[in-house]
């Protein structure tokens, strides 16, 4: 969605599963298992959460690397880090290779 596009609501009768605050509309209609939170609760969570929210909270945590001696199924490459720990059964790819494969 666009930056100042009119965004859909939904005219509800709720209370806020924290606050107890009532809700009368929401950006998107409720299916009723899960618990709904008035604006300003969901605020003040989303800014507690690590990494979520456009820079809200605190950073995330460095992703672990793992040393490997691998080089890449499509170009040959050499490859000395991963994201991730390879078990073996499936083709590994250097950066520039993944990122043309995903388009």
């Amino acid at each position: 969605m666009a930056f100042g596009a009119t965004r859909q609501m939904y005219d509800v009768d709720l209370t806020c599963s924290k606050c107890g605050n009532h809700i009368s509309q929401l950006p998107f209609q409720p299916s009723g298992d899960r618990p709904v939170y008035c604006s300003d609760c969901n605020r003040a969570f989303r800014q507690t959460r690590p990494g979520m929210g456009g820079g809200a909270g605190a950073p995330r945590a460095p992703r672990q690397m793992f040393d490997v001696n691998m080089t890449c199924a499509s170009c040959g490459t050499a490859i000395t880090q991963l994201p991730f720990d390879p078990k073996g059964d499936k083709p590994v790819y250097c950066r520039d290779c993944m990122k043309s494969r995903r388009g």
